[in-house]
C-alpha cells in the first residue's frame, strides 16, 4: 500500500489558515490560529476570528488513494461596546465564514521549503463532506455578565481524495 505523506497535515493547515485570512482582512479582524499564534493580550482584546483545525483524518480505501477528512472550526468574537459597537457585526462576520467555507478551498505545499517539497504547488482541493449541505452556525452571544464580548463558532467538516503512486 502507498504510504501516508507527513506534509499532508502541514500543507492542509496552512492552506486553510491563508485561505481564512483573506476572509477575516476582508472584515477588518484578526486571524489567530490555534497552535500557531499566540495569545497575547493586544490580540485578545480585539475582534477576532480563531481557527482551529482537527486532522486529517486519513482512511486508503484501496492502493495508493486516500480520503482526508478535515474539521475546521472557528470561533468568532465580537467585542461589546465603544463608539462602532454593531450588535450584528457577529452575524456579518459569520456569514461571510459560512460563505467561505462552503466553496471549494485549494490546498496548496506550503511550508519552509524542505528540499522542494514546499513549493507551493496545488495538492487537491477540500469540500464539503458527503451529503452535508454547509457549514454550522454556533450563536453563544455573550458569553459572561463580567467579559462583554459575544461568541459564535462557524463549524465545518471537508474531505478530500488524492491518488498516490507506489
Amino acid at each position: 500500500m502507498a504510504e501516508i505523506n507527513p506534509s499532508w497535515a502541514r500543507w492542509i493547515a496552512a492552506s486553510l489558515a491563508v485561505y481564512y485570512k483573506a476572509v477575516a482582512d476582508a472584515l477588518n479582524i484578526k486571524l489567530l490560529v490555534e497552535g500557531i499564534d499566540e495569545r497575547e493580550s493586544e490580540k485578545m482584546e480585539a475582534d477576532r476570528a480563531e481557527l482551529r483545525v482537527n486532522g486529517p483524518f486519513i482512511r486508503q480505501p484501496s492502493s495508493g488513494y486516500f480520503r482526508l477528512d478535515v474539521d475546521s472550526n472557528i470561533l468568532l468574537t465580537d467585542l461589546m461596546g465603544g463608539d462602532e459597537d454593531n450588535p450584528y457585526n457577529l452575524m456579518n462576520w459569520a456569514g461571510a465564514f459560512q460563505v467561505a467555507a462552503e466553496k471549494a478551498i485549494p490546498v496548496y505545499r506550503y511550508g519552509p521549503d524542505t528540499g522542494g517539497v514546499d513549493d507551493g504547488s496545488l495538492v487537491g482541493c477540500l469540500s464539503i463532506r458527503g451529503r452535508k449541505e454547509g457549514p454550522d452556525l454556533f450563536h453563544f452571544g455573550q458569553v459572561s455578565v463580567v467579559d462583554r464580548v459575544r461568541q459564535a463558532a462557524v463549524d465545518t467538516q471537508h474531505w478530500m481524495f488524492l491518488t498516490v503512486s507506489e
